[in-house]
């Protein structure tokens, strides 16, 4: 089984409010199996824009509940996109919404998962707005996702594609910066990210894929070239990141 996560800077612009990048999916689904699968995938600018202007990691207040609505509206109108784009390469897609089994604060219901792979669908799941036990209201991040289907579902390979190579040394932007080839998830690297990210930025994303590490094979690759991931799936050099 593989765990794939589709990072919100790849199918979407995240400086740009509610972009979808449909050609970019349509070649990542080229190459994914249809079935022994699961896929995650981030908000992006569907998702993080309005979460940032309605502050909604700090937990509930009145005045928040049409941004809590219109975020959800707007994940949803992002997962029938990439819905949209899975089946189109005739992979068996279901949408399955983190309200629909998780609440912040407590434990996941993983059974539907269970339910749909034994019949050789894949689920679809997504960083989203929910309910948080403690806080009223919160953001669900994709990465937080991927740890807890990690946890339950030991993947033989879980992979995260990015905007970039895979992790480095230092920030990608600096000079003689260089590509993490293989990474002991038992060491951190120093990185950062650009783009406002409300669930954490690189470091949290870092620090979800070194604890999934303990779970399976972790890959940090590049979502814009396909050929990588398919590189990853059968085995042969990629470029990019693992964890071990």
């Amino acid at each position: 089984m593989y765990l794939i996560k589709m990072g919100g800077s790849v199918i979407s612009d995240k400086k740009e409010y509610r972009t979808y990048r449909a050609h970019v999916v349509s070649e990542i689904a080229r190459v994914l199996p249809q079935k022994d699968l699961l896929i995650v995938h981030g908000a992006g600018s569907f998702g993080h824009i309005l979460a940032d202007q309605f502050n909604i990691t700090s937990g509930f207040e009145e005045w928040k509940r049409l941004g809590f609505s219109k975020i959800e509206r707007d994940m949803q109108d992002l997962n029938l996109k990439v819905l949209s784009s899975l089946l189109e390469k005739d992979i068996p897609a279901v949408s399955m919404p983190p309200h629909a089994f998780m609440i912040l604060g407590s434990k996941p219901d993983i059974k539907y998962f269970d339910y749909l792979l034994q019949y050789d669908f894949v689920p679809v799941t997504y960083g989203d707005a929910i309910f948080d036990m403690n806080l009223g209201i919160n953001i669900c991040s994709g990465d937080l996702l991927m740890l807890e289907l990690a946890r339950h579902f030991h993947p033989e390979k879980t992979v995260f594609l990015t905007d970039v190579d895979g992790i480095y040394d230092r920030p990608p932007d600096e000079e003689d910066t260089k590509l993490i080839n293989i990474l002991h998830r038992d060491i951190t690297p120093h990185t950062e990210t650009k783009v406002r990210d409300v669930t954490g930025g690189m470091e949290y994303k870092i620090e979800m894929m070194r604890k999934i590490a303990a779970y399976s094979k972790v890959y940090i690759i590049n979502g814009f070239h396909p050929e990588r991931l398919k590189a990853v799936l059968n085995n042969d050099e990629f470029i990019g990141t693992v964890i071990l």
